[in-house]
């Protein structure tokens, strides 16, 4: 019998290593990190799944630390040597090295990826077989990927909390525990929903919070937190599920919206307050209006709306500076707050403007006018009072304009309701101020009649529309001294238009400026004629401040002089004590240039404006006139016989003189002769306006 050889006991032992080594791959295969075994002469002998991943292709060269990529830097691909690595730091036994933080680019992967290595040493259980190496390759992007969240709940500048499945809060960043005043431990022992019903208060009932958060996964609403500092906050609630629906946590945002709220009352501020007073501004009371007209069918209630000014409020601003002026108005504003109720607008439109809104006042037309009345004459009382700005004490008075609605106006607009009221304003002012006016329908037909003066002004022709008139100037004996030249226009469809009624219109739309100019023109030629036979006779020309306060004035005067050739010595300009409010300094300047070229300078209207007496010392002036206010109640009224006496003494001695205008009756004169006899009388009792021919006839 043949002996049987050993060959199948090395086939067992062979297929038995074989075998192992497929179990080992199977285990490595199966790791997460990438493993790579090596011998001591750094030939691979294991590479897992995982590592493979990390090899270039197939193809390369089979050494693995060419198809290996590693680099040191991530951005600059500056390559890192890991076979010199492995060399100079053979691990012994007991003993590993790892790398800093490396990059690796993957098999079919765009992106570097984080790796650390890790070598390790393998004892071999052979005598004779030198250890092994095993190198291990760590992906660090989840590690990156925690810490960077970790950092994000740190820093993120919201509260933020991640709960178990229970939702108990396991993890609170400290952002949220800064804003509930709770510690970590406290709140790893409370629920969400626990903390939710102690801290937080909802605009919207707490069953639907939770509903949407059960059947949708989500939340999202603006809260309030009730801690020791509340503060308003935006809050997001998601609920994190498997695929079966099972719940595996919870997780709220938290993010303070103190900032935005108080950013949003800044932008209100601004777009709907005023800044200096701190009331509300034109466009919060076009939005309550609006509110009001279209709240209109269901209320069917009257409103009223109440626009005040402060009658000649620029005169003080032009004398007593921007700064007094902001200080009457901030006084004003905050008497007004004393004088209305919580439902009640009080808004400062601008300037010296105000509004008070009265809504729903009632439904009954007579009920709701008195107590819209009652309201405005209150405020012109209250307000008709000293105020103290800046060591001096100063009168004030307002004017008030009424207008009660309920149905919107005829073109549905806010912008007619205010306008209305600023019609009856305007009436009030128009009659000495200081007074309440409701509105009519008849101030629409006026301002209908100003806008077509005004565009009629536009287009006038001044030759064919226009005349002079002059009115004479007579001394105590009734001799002509000097005439008044006065304006009238004819208007070819709407007719005679008188200058009281026109002339505002023009200085409002600066017409008045050609007008003027025009006039002097006519003036001046009138005058050169009439020096001829009559050399001492003046005539006097009304300058208006819109015209005076040209930039260009003085030189279109010198011009006028030399195209007419008049004598300068035979004009008069009248100016209003207004002239003078308005940068005093230049008007000085201008007034003494004029005088300088020969005219001689009436002040007209005196005792009617609010110019200073001091400027009397300042102003190098010719005559003063007395305003026919004075004079029409003369000599029975004891308050106009004594202003007309100290006007008469201070031209005196000041040696001025003085001309009386709006003389009327044989009375007025006979007492203005006994007072003085070197002043000169003006008026219907000596001779109306009349054209220069007729002028002529009668007196040259």
């Amino acid at each position: 019998m043949r002996k049987h050889n050993v060959t199948p006991i090395h086939f067992k032992k062979s297929l038995s290593v074989g075998f192992f080594d497929q179990i080992h791959q199977h285990i490595a295969d199966h790791a997460r990190d990438g493993l790579i075994l090596l011998s001591s002469q750094l030939t691979p002998l294991l590479i897992n799944q995982t590592a493979q991943t990390y090899l270039g292709q197939a193809d390369l060269p089979n050494d693995i630390f060419k198809r290996l990529k590693v680099y040191t830097q991530k951005r600059n691909h500056i390559q890192f040597d890991l076979k010199q690595w492995l060399q100079t730091h053979t691990p012994t036994k007991n003993t590993n090295f790892k790398t800093n933080m490396l990059w690796i680019k993957a098999d079919n992967q765009k992106a570097l990826i984080p790796v650390i290595f890790q070598l390790s040493i393998i004892d071999t259980p052979c005598k004779h077989s030198d250890n092994q190496l095993l190198l291990l390759i760590q992906d660090q992007s989840s590690q990156i990927e925690a810490e960077a969240k970790l950092c994000l709940m740190e820093t993120s500048g919201t509260g933020q909390f991640i709960t178990d499945s229970l939702g108990f809060i396991t993890e609170p960043n400290p952002i949220f525990m800064d804003y509930t005043g709770l510690d970590a431990q406290t709140l790893r022992k409370t629920t969400y929903i626990d903390w939710l019903k102690e801290q937080v208060i909802f605009k919207v009932p707490f069953g639907l919070v939770m509903e949407a958060l059960l059947e949708e996964g989500h939340w999202s609403g603006e809260v309030e937190l009730s801690t020791h500092n509340a503060m308003p906050a935006l809050l997001n609630l998601s609920m994190l599920t498997d695929e079966n629906r099972n719940i595996e946590h919870f997780v709220g945002t938290l993010q303070d919206l103190s900032d935005i709220h108080q950013a949003h009352h800044k932008i209100e501020q601004l777009a709907y307050y005023d800044r200096l007073t701190g009331l509300a501004n034109r466009t919060l009371l076009h939005n309550q209006l609006e509110d009001i007209l279209a709240k209109h069918p269901l209320h069917q209630s009257y409103s009223g709306l109440i626009l005040l000014d402060i009658d000649s409020f620029k005169i003080i601003n032009d004398t007593l500076g921007y700064a007094v002026g902001d200080e009457l108005l901030t006084l004003v504003a905050q008497k007004l707050n004393t004088l209305i109720d919580k439902q009640h607008l009080l808004a400062r439109m601008e300037g010296d403007e105000f509004a008070l809104l009265f809504p729903d006042i009632s439904q009954d037309a007579s009920e709701a006018l008195t107590q819209v009345l009652s309201l405005a004459y209150k405020v012109q009382e209250a307000l008709d009072t000293r105020y103290t700005l800046e060591h001096r004490s100063l009168h004030c008075t307002v004017s008030v304009g009424v207008y009660l609605f309920k149905e919107p106006p005829q073109e549905g607009y806010s912008d007619e309701l205010i306008r209305y009221a600023n019609m009856a304003m305007h009436e009030a002012k128009g009659l000495g101020g200081n007074q309440v006016y409701l509105f009519e329908d008849r101030l629409c037909n006026l301002a209908k009649q100003r806008l077509e003066m005004l565009q009629a002004l536009n287009h006038s022709e001044l030759d064919n529309e226009f005349q002079l008139y002059f009115q004479a100037q007579v001394d105590t004996q009734g001799r002509l001294i000097s005439a008044e030249a006065l304006l009238r226009w004819f208007h070819p469809t709407l007719g005679f238009i008188s200058p009281g009624t026109f002339i505002p219109v023009a200085e409002e739309g600066r017409q008045i400026i050609k007008i003027g100019l025009w006039a002097m023109h006519k003036a001046f030629i009138q005058a050169k004629v009439w020096s001829r036979n009559s050399p001492k006779l003046r005539v006097s020309i009304n300058i208006s401040p819109i015209q005076f306060h040209e930039h260009s004035f003085i030189e279109l005067v010198i011009g006028l002089i030399k195209f007419t050739q008049v004598d300068p010595n035979n004009i008069t300009l009248e100016l209003t004590e207004g002239v003078l409010i308005r940068n005093t300094q230049l008007a000085l300047q201008k007034i003494q240039h004029l005088v300088s070229l020969g005219f001689h300078i009436s002040i007209d209207d005196f005792g009617t404006g609010y110019s200073s007496l001091s400027y009397l010392q300042k102003l190098p002036i010719h005559e003063l006139k007395i305003d026919q206010s004075f004079i029409q109640h003369i000599p029975n009224n004891q308050d106009d016989v004594a202003i007309v006496n100290s006007i008469l003494t201070l031209a005196h001695n000041k040696q001025l003189t003085v001309v009386a205008e709006g003389v009327e009756t044989e009375e007025q004169a006979q007492f203005l002769r006994q007072q003085s006899d070197t002043l000169l009388m003006q008026g219907f009792l000596f001779s109306k306006p009349v054209p220069a021919t007729t002028f002529e006839q009668q007196f040259l």
